[in-house]
């Protein structure tokens, strides 16, 4: 609110002070023309005995020629006409003319009285000339205000910025926290059983039972801290990708076993459609890694009945892979961010849905590196649909 009061006060300020600027500069003109009008009298009245001025108004040519060459001296190009009127009436009359003013557009006049007459020039309204002067000094003054706002607009940005990044950080510290302490605790409750339990110790069944508990909880730490610190590499250049020649098919098979064993106790239905023979040439590692990133989204958000639809094909110089679910899907206003690196849609404080914002920040920085792009089509209720297009001989 104050950074909008104050940019509307600059505005205000730069507008008075050019309103100021202009009645300076028409007020200047106006006293060159009766400067001009002031020396073309003098030089054109013949003073007499008594020092009053006499006039003769029998040659206002002589007139009209020391005015135009006073406006000449002084820089003005106007259009103008001299009057000589008489002041014997009750409304002075003109009795001598000389010169043109645009009738269509305004003017100024100055008078000289000399009884019983009056000397007037009257010139075009200088209006469209001092705009004219002053159109430099408008266009700063317009791209001050225009270069200021965009800087309040920056900072804005910057300080909603900076607080969704806040926000950001207390939720990925929440997740983190919770998520490992989970494995360990369960590693460490299961290693303490059988330190502090002798006879389930010899209970070479149970002590087994134990033991691939532990196993398992280390391993699931070890995939989490390995996810992390994957996903925090900031570039993959095309030197760090070890690029070669991968059937598509064999790595969705591969993922979908390993996606098989993590969700062993959920309800997935799967829907693979994959052209005969699709391949890509790609880093097979970071290939695995994505698409295995896609399906364990697509397998989080979705219901306890999960489909999970996967396609590759070939077309146009292009292998393209598709993961899609008729999963929670994604608002338009979080469509734009939901590949920034720690970003999660928010759902407040809660953990039924782990993660830490990596998984598409690694999708699309991988898919980057290797040429491609990745498209995301989703509406709230109705699921997603990610498509990666990789160039098919490599970038």
């Amino acid at each position: 609110m104050v950074v909008v009061l104050s940019l509307v006060l600059l505005v205000a300020v730069e507008a008075i002070w050019a309103v100021r600027a202009y009645r300076d500069m028409r007020t200047s003109y106006e006293l060159q023309i009766s400067s001009v009008l002031e020396e073309a009298t003098w030089r054109y009245a013949t003073p007499s005995m008594d020092g009053n001025a006499q006039i003769s108004i029998g040659n206002i040519s002589r007139f009209d020629a020391f005015v135009n060459d006073g406006l000449r001296v002084a820089g003005l190009t106007t259009e103008y006409r001299v009057e000589v009127l008489s002041t014997t009436d009750a409304e002075p009359i003109v009795i001598m003319a000389m010169g043109e003013v645009p009738a269509d557009g305004g003017v100024i006049s100055v008078d000289k009285y000399l009884a019983p007459i009056i000397l007037r020039l009257t010139v075009e309204d200088p209006h469209a000339e001092i705009l004219d002067r002053m159109r430099w000094i408008i266009a700063l003054q317009i791209l001050s205000v225009v270069v200021l706002a965009a800087t309040f607009a920056y900072l804005l940005r910057t300080l909603f910025r900076a607080k969704s990044l806040e926000r950001i950080r207390r939720d990925l510290t929440h997740n983190i926290t919770h998520e490992l302490k989970t494995p360990v605790a369960a590693a460490y409750a299961a290693t303490d059983m059988l330190l502090s339990d002798e006879e389930l110790a010899r209970d070479g069944e149970r002590r087994g039972e134990y033991l691939r508990m532990t196993i398992a909880e280390l391993e699931h730490l070890s995939t989490m801290i390995e996810e992390i610190l994957r996903s925090s590499t900031e570039e993959y250049s095309r030197a760090s990708l070890r690029m070669e020649e991968c059937e598509v098919g064999e790595v969705v098979a591969e993922v979908v076993a390993s996606m098989r064993l993590k969700y062993a106790s959920r309800e997935v239905l799967w829907n693979v459609e994959m052209d005969e023979s699709v391949m890509v040439v790609a880093d097979r590692f970071h290939l695995l890694g994505i698409v295995r990133a896609l399906v364990d989204n697509a397998i989080k958000y979705s219901p306890a009945d999960a489909v999970v639809r996967i396609a590759a094909t070939e077309r146009g110089g292009e292998t393209i892979i598709e993961v899609g679910d008729h999963g929670s899907g994604i608002s338009r206003s979080e469509q734009r961010r939901i590949f920034d690196k720690f970003y999660r849609i928010p759902t407040g404080n809660r953990h039924d849905t782990k993660g830490y914002g990596l998984g598409l920040y690694y999708v699309k920085s991988i898919v980057k590196h290797h040429g491609g792009r990745v498209e995301l089509r989703s509406s709230v209720g109705r699921g997603s649909c990610f498509t990666l297009h990789f160039p098919r001989y490599g970038k």
